[in-house]
């Protein structure tokens, strides 16, 4: 199941939120400025776990913003 959802700027910038619930693994990679990360994950994922939940949250401009690059 993924489930997408959005939140309005308050104090902090507007978010959206992508959720995914019971995933399986499988060929995986996490990149970061450093290089492929993709084993430090998945290491840290208690071993016998089938299926994970994933949060994947991304901050979003201002609409003010977004209106001047038009």
């Amino acid at each position: 199941m993924v489930k997408i959802s959005n939140s309005s700027s308050k104090h902090v910038a507007a978010k959206r939120t992508i959720t995914i619930n019971d995933a399986l693994v499988r060929e995986l990679k996490f990149v970061d400025e450093t290089g492929d990360v993709t084993e430090q994950v998945l290491s840290e994922i208690p071993s016998g776990i089938g299926t994970i939940n994933v949060k994947i949250t991304i901050e979003l401009p201002d609409e003010d913003e977004e209106n001047d690059c038009e």
